[in-house]
Protein backbone atom coordinates (compact mmCIF):
# COMPACT_ATOMS: atom_id res chain seq x y z
CA UNK A 1 0.00 0.00 0.00
CA UNK A 2 2.49 2.42 0.99
CA UNK A 3 4.60 1.42 -2.37
CA UNK A 4 1.88 2.03 -4.28
CA UNK A 5 1.15 5.66 -2.45
CA UNK A 6 4.56 6.66 -3.21
CA UNK A 7 4.45 5.28 -6.95
CA UNK A 8 1.48 7.97 -7.07
CA UNK A 9 3.14 10.62 -5.48
CA UNK A 10 5.87 10.77 -7.77
CA UNK A 11 4.25 10.28 -10.81
CA UNK A 12 1.78 13.19 -10.16
CA UNK A 13 5.58 15.28 -8.89
CA UNK A 14 7.17 14.03 -12.14
CA UNK A 15 3.97 15.04 -13.96
CA UNK A 16 4.07 18.98 -12.60
CA UNK A 17 7.28 19.06 -13.02
CA UNK A 18 7.55 18.60 -16.84
CA UNK A 19 4.50 20.83 -17.29
CA UNK A 20 6.61 23.55 -15.15
CA UNK A 21 9.63 23.05 -17.74
CA UNK A 22 7.30 23.27 -21.30
CA UNK A 23 6.00 26.18 -19.88
CA UNK A 24 9.76 28.07 -19.56
CA UNK A 25 11.28 26.65 -22.49
CA UNK A 26 10.73 30.72 -24.02
CA UNK A 27 12.96 31.25 -21.40
CA UNK A 28 15.62 28.89 -22.55
CA UNK A 29 15.67 30.30 -26.03
CA UNK A 30 18.72 32.48 -27.45
CA UNK A 31 19.04 34.62 -29.66
CA UNK A 32 21.21 34.03 -32.82
CA UNK A 33 21.82 37.22 -34.34
CA UNK A 34 23.66 38.05 -30.60
CA UNK A 35 26.43 35.55 -31.60
CA UNK A 36 29.00 35.15 -34.80
CA UNK A 37 28.62 32.99 -37.74
CA UNK A 38 29.79 30.00 -35.78
CA UNK A 39 27.81 30.60 -32.55
CA UNK A 40 24.47 31.29 -34.66
CA UNK A 41 25.13 27.57 -36.54
CA UNK A 42 26.00 25.98 -32.93
CA UNK A 43 22.76 27.48 -31.34
CA UNK A 44 20.98 26.72 -34.26
CA UNK A 45 21.57 22.93 -34.33
CA UNK A 46 21.01 22.60 -30.77
CA UNK A 47 17.80 23.76 -30.96
CA UNK A 48 18.22 26.65 -28.63
CA UNK A 49 16.85 29.29 -31.12
CA UNK A 50 13.15 30.12 -31.80
CA UNK A 51 11.87 28.60 -34.79
CA UNK A 52 11.51 31.08 -37.72
CA UNK A 53 8.08 32.35 -38.25
CA UNK A 54 6.46 31.12 -41.66
CA UNK A 55 4.01 35.01 -41.65
CA UNK A 56 6.60 37.78 -40.99
CA UNK A 57 5.11 40.63 -39.83
CA UNK A 58 6.49 44.41 -39.47
CA UNK A 59 4.88 47.16 -37.50
CA UNK A 60 4.95 49.49 -34.95
CA UNK A 61 4.44 47.76 -31.16
CA UNK A 62 3.06 51.03 -29.80
CA UNK A 63 0.99 53.63 -31.60
CA UNK A 64 -0.58 56.93 -30.64
CA UNK A 65 -3.80 58.34 -31.77
CA UNK A 66 -5.79 61.49 -31.31
CA UNK A 67 -9.89 60.98 -29.86
CA UNK A 68 -12.24 60.51 -32.32
CA UNK A 69 -9.84 60.94 -35.63
CA UNK A 70 -9.49 57.81 -38.21
CA UNK A 71 -5.88 56.80 -37.79
CA UNK A 72 -3.83 54.39 -39.95
CA UNK A 73 -1.12 51.67 -39.17
CA UNK A 74 1.17 50.47 -41.68
CA UNK A 75 2.13 46.90 -41.51
CA UNK A 76 4.71 45.13 -44.27
CA UNK A 77 4.21 41.37 -44.96
CA UNK A 78 6.14 38.73 -45.89
CA UNK A 79 4.70 34.81 -46.48
CA UNK A 80 6.64 31.90 -48.21
CA UNK A 81 5.73 30.96 -51.89
CA UNK A 82 4.15 27.88 -51.40
CA UNK A 83 1.42 29.19 -49.12
CA UNK A 84 -2.02 29.55 -50.19
CA UNK A 85 -5.21 30.90 -48.99
CA UNK A 86 -3.49 33.43 -46.37
CA UNK A 87 -5.29 35.86 -45.00
CA UNK A 88 -5.30 38.75 -42.17
CA UNK A 89 -8.32 39.19 -39.66
CA UNK A 90 -8.13 42.24 -37.12
CA UNK A 91 -9.69 42.05 -33.82
CA UNK A 92 -9.26 45.14 -31.39
CA UNK A 93 -10.69 46.10 -27.48
CA UNK A 94 -13.49 47.81 -27.06
CA UNK A 95 -12.13 51.32 -27.49
CA UNK A 96 -11.19 50.88 -31.21
CA UNK A 97 -13.43 50.93 -34.39
CA UNK A 98 -12.02 48.56 -36.92
CA UNK A 99 -12.66 50.05 -40.72
CA UNK A 100 -11.47 46.75 -41.95
CA UNK A 101 -11.93 43.32 -40.32
CA UNK A 102 -10.33 41.28 -42.61
CA UNK A 103 -7.88 41.40 -45.63
CA UNK A 104 -6.66 39.07 -47.78
CA UNK A 105 -3.09 38.76 -48.71
CA UNK A 106 -2.97 37.93 -52.58
CA UNK A 107 0.91 39.37 -52.94
CA UNK A 108 3.58 37.15 -51.72
CA UNK A 109 5.33 40.56 -49.82
CA UNK A 110 3.72 44.21 -49.65
CA UNK A 111 2.43 46.84 -47.44
CA UNK A 112 -0.78 47.52 -45.77
CA UNK A 113 -2.41 50.29 -43.86
CA UNK A 114 -5.00 49.17 -41.25
CA UNK A 115 -7.24 52.40 -40.30
CA UNK A 116 -8.84 52.86 -37.24
CA UNK A 117 -11.25 55.53 -35.45
CA UNK A 118 -9.88 55.51 -31.24
CA UNK A 119 -13.03 56.40 -29.65
CA UNK A 120 -12.42 55.76 -25.47
CA UNK A 121 -9.33 56.49 -24.24
CA UNK A 122 -7.31 53.23 -22.05
CA UNK A 123 -5.97 50.32 -22.45
CA UNK A 124 -6.48 49.72 -26.12
CA UNK A 125 -5.10 47.18 -28.50
CA UNK A 126 -5.20 45.54 -32.05
CA UNK A 127 -5.02 42.10 -32.70
CA UNK A 128 -3.51 40.86 -35.90
CA UNK A 129 -3.99 37.05 -36.93
CA UNK A 130 -2.42 35.98 -40.67
CA UNK A 131 -4.12 32.32 -41.21
CA UNK A 132 -3.15 30.51 -44.12
CA UNK A 133 -2.06 27.07 -45.76
CA UNK A 134 1.89 26.24 -46.25
CA UNK A 135 3.24 22.84 -47.27
CA UNK A 136 -0.19 21.47 -46.69
CA UNK A 137 -0.79 22.72 -42.78
CA UNK A 138 -2.83 25.57 -41.10
CA UNK A 139 -0.80 28.07 -39.79
CA UNK A 140 -1.82 30.60 -37.69
CA UNK A 141 0.42 33.66 -36.39
CA UNK A 142 -0.69 36.25 -34.08
CA UNK A 143 0.60 39.98 -33.30
CA UNK A 144 -0.69 42.95 -30.85
CA UNK A 145 -0.26 46.51 -31.58
CA UNK A 146 -1.39 48.96 -28.24
CA UNK A 147 -3.06 52.12 -28.89
CA UNK A 148 -2.23 54.97 -26.96
CA UNK A 149 -4.14 58.63 -27.13
CA UNK A 150 -2.16 61.30 -27.54
CA UNK A 151 -2.08 64.28 -25.64
CA UNK A 152 -4.51 67.14 -26.77
CA UNK A 153 -2.81 70.36 -27.62
CA UNK A 154 -4.90 72.27 -24.76
CA UNK A 155 -3.27 69.57 -22.18
CA UNK A 156 0.20 70.95 -23.33
CA UNK A 157 -1.26 74.62 -23.46
CA UNK A 158 -2.33 74.78 -19.99
CA UNK A 159 1.28 73.82 -18.42
CA UNK A 160 2.35 76.17 -15.61
CA UNK A 161 6.26 76.99 -15.35
CA UNK A 162 7.37 79.13 -12.16
CA UNK A 163 10.13 81.01 -11.57
CA UNK A 164 12.61 81.32 -8.13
Amino acid sequence: MLKKLLSIAVSFYLALISSHAAACAGHLYLNPDNFGVMGNLAIKLAGLAPPEPIFKLKHPPLAKATLGEESEITVEYERPWFSKDVHMQLKSSKGITLIDKYVALDDYDGTLKIRYLLEKPGHNSIKIQVNGVHKGQSVISSRVIYIQPKKSSTETHNLQVTAR
